[in-house]
């Protein structure tokens, strides 16, 4: 690795990519490496390694910066292109957030690739006590709404859920900064999708309505930054996470198990980096759920899990929560293995493996450490 190190990373505290590089730059401070942090008025050039927040599928850098080293982080959902791999030779190194985004790394040709999971912080997510109040069986759904996240699949097994029992309430944090996201709903075979509203909940609370669940048994929250996070999960009894395709290992996931709460999970993507038998409820009757574009060309390789599945998870833990409370501690338990100071190392050790030959794919500072005639 060239020091120093930079981080041309994401700024924020709700959503994935801000508090993803505000705990590794956290955590490598921690480590007592020089660690700077790139912003708008950072050079064009800086001495030492980038790590570099890779922006979109085409491999684009958020910063327009370039070190000696340059190292970029990926999460993907969609298939990739020519483009894809053309930028992936400016890096020396590309990680991905799962073994299943690095594998398709390698499927597209990009072999300078590793993986590089996130974490969770113990001291903010950790066991929590069981909810005192359990007049209400308290179901907890959460990620930006969109048709990869699979909330569709959510209200739908709900719509089934509140025939049945009037004392489950979904509890979902769905806010989506990006609502350009959302359209893809309208291909939704398991939800009427209608964009009405003047507000986030008059927005949410439409799309109940004419999908026959009654919002008042439905408790729908707003933005809510990292920190405050495990107090709303302290309110609730189990997870849900239908989720059709992660790139990552879905963040609100690992942090939901780490305060030592049952879930049921799909069994795809990055969450398998995650999930075992003995940690969740997995949704594994997963059937291909592939999206092609215009031309038809393959624009996403997803999953779907079953609907009629997840209802059956939540019936079940419904009815065994005494069993449920010990698949909770054993997701604790996993997740503890699975830290922002473990990423932090995790990295270091990625860019220590790097020949300082290697810096500079297009040239630019190549030479820097030949010797001189």
């Amino acid at each position: 690795m060239l020091k120093p190190l930079n981080l041309a990373l994401a700024k924020g505290k709700n959503f994935g990519w801000g508090v993803c590089s505000h705990y590794i730059e956290q955590e490598l401070r921690k480590l007592g490496l020089p660690v700077q942090m790139v912003d708008e008025n950072s050079p064009a050039q800086l001495p030492g390694t980038v790590f570099h927040a890779l922006a979109d599928l085409d491999m684009n850098p958020l910063h327009p910066v370039r070190g000696a080293c340059n190292v970029g982080y990926t999460f993907f959902e969609n298939e990739l292109t020519e483009q894809s791999r053309l930028n992936a030779n400016n890096y020396d190194l590309v990680l991905a957030g799962s073994t299943w985004c690095r594998q398709k790394l390698v499927e597209h040709g990009i072999a300078n690739s590793g993986a590089l999971i996130q974490g969770i912080d113990p001291d903010r997510f950790f066991p929590l006590p069981p909810k005192e109040d359990n007049k209400l069986f308290i179901v907890f759904s959460g990620g930006k709404f969109e048709l990869r996240k699979g909330q569709d699949l959510v209200l739908s097994a709900f719509r089934k859920i509140q025939q049945k029992y009037s004392d489950i309430i979904l509890m979902n944090m769905w806010f989506n900064f990006w609502p350009e996201t959302m359209a893809m709903f309208q291909h939704s075979r398991h939800i009427m999708f209608s964009a009405h509203g003047d507000d986030w909940s008059a927005f949410m609370n439409h799309l109940y309505r004419i999908n026959g669940l009654d919002p008042k048994r439905i408790i729908t929250l707003g933005a809510i930054d990292n920190e405050h996070l495990a107090a709303v999960y302290a309110k609730t009894d189990m997870g849900v996470f239908p989720n059709r395709c992660e790139g990552g290992t879905n963040l609100v996931l690992m942090e939901y198990m780490a305060c030592g709460k049952p879930v049921a999970a799909s069994s795809t993507s990055g969450h398998k980096d995650i999930l075992t038998r003995e940690n969740c409820l997995m949704l594994d009757q997963m059937t291909p759920y592939p999206i092609y574009d215009a031309n038809k060309n393959l624009w996403a390789d997803w999953e779907e899990p079953s609907v009629d599945q997840l209802v059956e998870h939540i019936e079940y833990a419904y009815h065994h929560q005494q069993e449920m409370q010990a698949l909770g501690e054993q997701a604790g338990r996993d997740m503890l293995r699975l830290t922002w100071a473990d990423t932090a190392k995790s990295l270091v050790r990625s860019l220590e493996g790097l020949p300082v030959s290697a810096a500079g794919p297009n040239g630019s500072d190549q030479d820097a450490n030949k010797e001189k005639p």
